[in-house]
Parts: C-alpha cells; structure tokens; sequence
C-alpha cells in the first residue's frame, strides 16, 4: 500500500506515519496541498490512499481535493480528511470532495479501520476499471477483425450467380457472421449448380469452415465437372481442414440446360420437399449421406438421386435454424409447422415460411437459418462455355471383372471401389455419375434383396427406414461365406458404350429372362426404372441373379 500524507504540521505527519508504518509499503509526505498535487503529477507511482489536512497554507484540502479528482479522474485514490472541524456545513464537503473524514485527535484503531476498508474499495474500484480498459480494447480489436473478415467473405462470394430465374433464396445469420451457405454457379455446358450447406455450430468458426467448400464448389462448377465430382472435392476439402467434430450437412444441385432435369446430392440437411404447381407436397427428399467433411475418401459415396420436374414445380430446402427456432418457452417451430405452413400455399415459399417462423418466435434466433426455392424451368440465360477441364475419355477397349466376396462386402465401400475404377475409363462428368447411379441401383438390389434376403416394404412402415438399415447391418454381418457379388465390364470405345453385368451369388427375383427398356412398361420398382431410364437396355438372366446393362456414353447430354 502507498499512502500521502498532506499535513503542514510536521507533528502530525510523524504520527500518522507512525500508526500506518505497519500497513504502508511507502509512505510520502506533503506539507500542503499544492505540494500534493506537484508531486502526484510527478510521481510514476500514484498512492492508493491520500490523508489529507483540511486547514493548510498555500493550498488548503479542499481546493487540493477537487483538483486531484480533476487531474485523475481515471483513478481511483480515496482522500481522507484529517479536520478539527466539526460542524456539518464541513462534514458536507469532507464528504462532497472526498471519501472520508475523520476528526482530530486521530485515533490509531479509527485511523487503520478506515484506511484498510478504503484501500480494500480502492483495489476492488481500480481492478474494475483495469478489466473494463481490457474490455474496451478487445472489443475495438474484435471489431476491426471481424471487419476484416466480412471482407474476405465478401470477397469469397462475389462469385454466386444472383440473378438465375427460378433460383432464390434467403440467409440470415444469427450473429455477424453466418454457418449457413447456399451458392449458386453457372454451369458451363447451360443449367446450373447450387449448395445449400450449414456447418457445425454459427458464428465465426462456423463461418471459416465454410470457406472451402466454397472455393472447392466454384472452382469445380467452373470446369464444368459432375456433381458427384463436386461433392467428393468439398468433402475432400473440408476432410483436411476441419477439426475433430465438426461437419457440414449440405445438399447440392446440379440442374441441367434445359431446365427440368435435376441431379441431387443429400447429406445430413433435415428433408427437403417438392411441391407442385399447386403449392401442395408430392414428396420428402431425405438425405442418405453423411455430412459433408466426416468421411474419408475411400469411404464418401457420391450416389446421386436423378429426376425430371415438371414446369411449375418446386423444390424447397432449409438449414435447421429453421425447424430447430424456437419460442420463449423452449418448444421449436418443427417439421409439422414447416409443412402446414409450406403445403397448399399460393404465395412465394420464402416469405411464406419467414413469415410462419417469425411470428411462431418473434425472439432473436439462436440459429443461422437458410432457405432455398428452386421453381422450375430454371431458365439460366447465363452465355454457355466450355468446361475449363473437359472429362477424360479412354480410347482403350477394357474387359473386366471386380469381384467383391464377403470379407470385401463386409469391409469396403462398393461403390466407392466401383467409381474409381470407372474414372481410369471416365474421369469426370455427368456420364460419371450417371454410371455411378445405374450400379449404385444395380448393387443395393443385388445385396440388399438378393444376399440379404431384405423386403422392401419394410420401409413403408413409420419406422420403416431404421428397421430396414438395422436389419440390413445384422444380416450383412451374418454374411455366407461362399456370398459374392462380379461385376464385369466391357468397354468398347469405337461405340462409346459401356457393357455391365453384375452377377450375384444368391437370391434373384424372376426365374425367366426378360428385358426392359426405355421403352418397356414391365418395369419393377423405382430403382430399376432408373436404371432403364439411364441405359440402352437391361437383361435379368440367370434366374435373376444375373443383370446386364449396356450404357451409351453421351447418350444423357439433357442431365
């Protein structure tokens, strides 16, 4: 503890001096009031506690007073009035210009008492104002940080395309900075891309991860690559850069030049819905995947669901912040209100949904929240280019056979295996992926239906899914050791066609052969209508353990 002493009797100073030598680290003295004020503007070390003489030549303690709370008003030092004075015009000013008084004689017990409880304030009052400087200066430096960021990302996404007709959309984040993504890119041979992405958690380190998936995006929608290409580019990139438990669910779109014919890529979002003309919902897209930054990339299946809509159509996709708002009683906004709101309305879809979760919960959303609408036609007048790095197509005849028994079953990623055997024919592009989808359809029929003996209609159930997955992992295990499933593939390049014929070791659904077509009416189920959809042909044989395609390579330019 310092301590001023400012007394003109030279008697007094020693005695004060004396009573307080047990507490004081120093103690200086002073013989009137301007001395006292010359020697705090002097000093490097200002006391913790002034005791202060009222009557005093030159400069008396009150003057004095008032003009060290003047000089040093960032400073807390209490002054304590040393007064023979007792009438209570004076006490009003001991008290008006300083802290404290006490009356003449002094009293030891009296003098420590007062001086240790204001020097307990004065260290409590002193380590306030030094965490609120602190404070101030983090906020100031917080502030020219995040104004440095938001001009990064700005920077970052100066690229999206805003004006595409049909596409819109709405972000709001729920700080300055926002988890939430949804970029939109011309797509070069005509159409467009567009991700909607919410990464782990909102604020800034929510925000900086999205950031390469973003550069990844743009940097393949510019070269006009495949949306399984994109999607496995901006898992790979988020994959080496971010931490331990942090993820981004995304869906990403890839709509084709003429408008109608959408290839998608779900992972993690809550379902996105399409809704007719009418504005009433035909179905649910639920997403299959992972999110996006979780899986390495041996195991990230890039599968892509394909359909064509109908002029008038709608697609509608949304970040949780939008379910997951919730109001002042904790209870939040859920599917249920999404779809009551959303279903049969013949208003714009954003405002529409805005305006539903707005008035469920008028409080500050504790969320980014995102909402994506695609109507269809998305008629892009965006000039079409070349792709900056047109696919790789083998000039090589290739005869093949991948054979997956059960220790690979069981272990690998078939499809992951699949598609990056095809890229040494294909490298990239729509035909890529379109591949992928015929086999990816042509595998899950082949175990899940005919080595694992699994029923479709499981899922037709409410908890349909869960069961069918469970059901699907225990028999997996439980897996025959002569199971096995060939692929064999024939290349020809003077056709450009890509014969494939999956062989499976049990099961098969149909004793006689038979064939579909595009143009075929028999066909089974939704997956192998795709399938004859994407191909020339496709053959059952073998009692159905044996299913061959052929696929034109270019023959799908519309998607």
């Amino acid at each position: 503890m310092r301590v001023l002493i400012v007394d003109d009797q030279k008697i007094n100073q020693e005695i004060f001096s004396d009573m307080l030598r047990s507490l004081a680290d120093t103690i200086h003295v002073c013989d009137d009031g301007q001395q006292a004020v010359d020697y705090l503007e002097e000093t490097e070390n200002l006391p913790d506690i002034i005791l202060m003489d009222v009557m005093m030549p030159v400069k008396d303690g009150f003057e004095a007073a008032k003009e060290i709370r003047s000089k040093f008003s960032q400073r807390h030092m209490p002054i304590l009035f040393l007064t023979v004075l007792d009438d209570r015009d004076s006490f009003g000013r001991c008290l008006l210009y300083g802290d404290d008084f006490i009356l003449k004689p002094v009293g030891r017990s009296t003098l420590i008492a007062k001086v240790q409880a204001h020097y307990r304030t004065a260290k409590i009052h002193n380590e306030v104002a030094r965490q609120r400087d602190e404070l101030s200066t983090f906020r100031e430096q917080v502030k020219y940080d995040y104004a440095i960021a938001e001009s990064i990302f700005a920077n970052l996404m100066e690229n999206t395309s805003k004006s595409i007709p049909g596409i819109d959309f709405i972000t709001t984040p729920s700080t300055v900075f926002n988890g939430d993504l949804i970029v939109v890119a011309n797509r070069p041979q005509g159409g467009a891309y567009v991700m909607i992405a919410d990464a782990t958690g909102h604020g800034l380190p929510a925000a900086i991860s999205t950031i390469p998936a973003s550069r990844a995006f743009f940097t393949m929608a510019a070269k006009g690559m495949a949306l399984g290409e994109i999607a496995i580019e901006v898992n790979r990139s988020l994959v080496g850069f971010l931490p331990v438990g942090m993820m981004m669910a995304a869906s990403l779109i890839e709509i084709s030049a003429n408008g109608l014919d959408v290839s998608w890529w779900g992972g993690g979002l809550p379902d996105g819905f399409l809704l007719d003309s009418e504005g009433n919902i035909v179905n649910a897209l639920t997403s299959t995947h992972m999110p996006l930054g979780v899986l390495s990339a041996k195991e990230f299946e890039a599968d892509l669901v394909h359909f064509r809509l109908e002029a008038g159509q709608q697609l509608v996709f949304y970040t949780d912040g939008l379910t997951e708002a919730a109001d002042k009683h904790g209870e939040q906004f859920g599917e249920q209100r999404l779809k009551a709101a959303l279903d049969g309305t013949k208003t714009p879809v954003i405002p529409t949904l805005l305006e539903a979760v707005n008035g469920f919960t008028p409080e500050t959303k504790q969320d980014d929240l995102s909402i994506l609408s695609l109507t269809f036609p998305v008629c892009n007048q965006d000039a079409v280019t070349e792709p900056l790095d047109p696919a790789f197509i083998s000039g090589l005849a290739i005869k093949s056979q991948l054979y997956f028994d059960k220790d690979a079953l069981q272990s690998l990623v078939v499809m992951a295996e699949v598609r990056q055997f095809l890229s040494g024919i294909l490298s990239g592009g729509s035909d890529l992926d379109l591949l992928c989808s015929v086999l990816s359809e042509l595998f899950a029929n082949a175990t899940e239906h005919g080595l694992l003996g699994l029923d479709s209609k499981i899922k037709d159930d409410e908890d349909g899914f869960l069961v069918y997955y469970q059901l699907r992992e225990e028999r997996l295990a439980q897996l025959s050791d002569d199971a096995y499933l060939a692929l064999d593939v024939k290349y020809l390049p003077n056709k450009c066609q890509l014969v494939m014929s999956l062989k499976q070791s049990a099961g098969g659904f149909r004793s006689d052969d038979f064939e579909v077509t595009k143009e075929s009416e028999d066909a089974h189920g939704r997956g192998i209508l795709l399938v004859s959809e994407l191909c020339d042909s496709v053959r059952y044989s073998e009692e159905g353990t044996r299913v061959t395609v052929v696929y034109q390579i270019g023959g799908q330019t519309q998607i």
